[in-house]
């Protein structure tokens, strides 16, 4: 057998496991693997099919329930800030704004807050923003944050069952459930679960 002909059922194979993935990640509704597409994302050759695959496996949305996509201004949603006032995301328009939706019962959640504290504190004097969006309640919220204080804000889903996350594109039900907002109050990118400084520092890189 030449090297030739082994190379090419190398290729079949590969292209075979990744269709596999492709589709397991459809029919699952898990949503396709981010660790293979954010390899994907950092050419600009592939970066394409990272967005497609992503955009492919996300489950479909309830019906009659409009759902932002990217490049579609955030959509306007009931929030209040830790004193009860309501509170609206506008506040840091001209800022690139790291969404987080979280809970107190979700345990990535409670493990990525301070690696978002860390990312806010690095970044503050340059224009990005991270905001916590908390589907819980009041009472829980508060008694989290006294043991783990974070330096960005926080505000609060008057009806967590709601889940004020689902317009932006969590058609997954899962948290935590990140977006990405630019300047202009448009959603850039959406992600489902936990992330690190890393991730979070690769994720704004192409809109500082």
């Amino acid at each position: 057998m030449g090297w030739k002909h082994t190379a090419a059922v190398g290729l079949l194979a590969l292209s075979a496991g990744v269709a596999g993935l492709v589709v397991g990640s459809i029919v699952t509704g898990k949503g396709a693997p981010r660790g293979i597409t954010d390899l994907l994302s950092r050419s600009a050759a592939t970066r394409w099919l990272a967005h497609a695959w992503i955009d492919a496996a996300r489950p479909a949305a309830p019906a009659g329930v409009p759902i932002a996509q990217k490049g579609d201004p955030a959509p306007t949603v009931t929030l209040l800030d830790r004193d009860g006032k309501a509170a609206a995301l506008t506040q840091w328009q001209d800022r690139l704004v790291v969404l987080n939706f979280w809970a107190t019962w979700c345990a990535p959640c409670r493990k990525e807050m301070p690696e978002l504290d860390r990312f806010q504190r690095k970044h503050a004097a340059n224009g990005v923003q991270v905001v916590g969006i908390a589907l819980d309640g009041t009472a829980d919220v508060e008694a989290f944050l006294r043991d783990t204080p974070v330096d960005y804000p926080i505000l609060l889903a008057p009806n967590p069952a709601a889940n004020p996350s689902l317009p932006f594109g969590n058609t997954y039900g899962a948290l935590p459930f990140s977006v990405l907002l630019g300047r202009d109050g448009r959603i850039l990118d959406t992600r489902l679960g936990e992330v690190s400084e890393a991730v979070l520092e690769s994720w704004i890189a192409p809109h500082r």
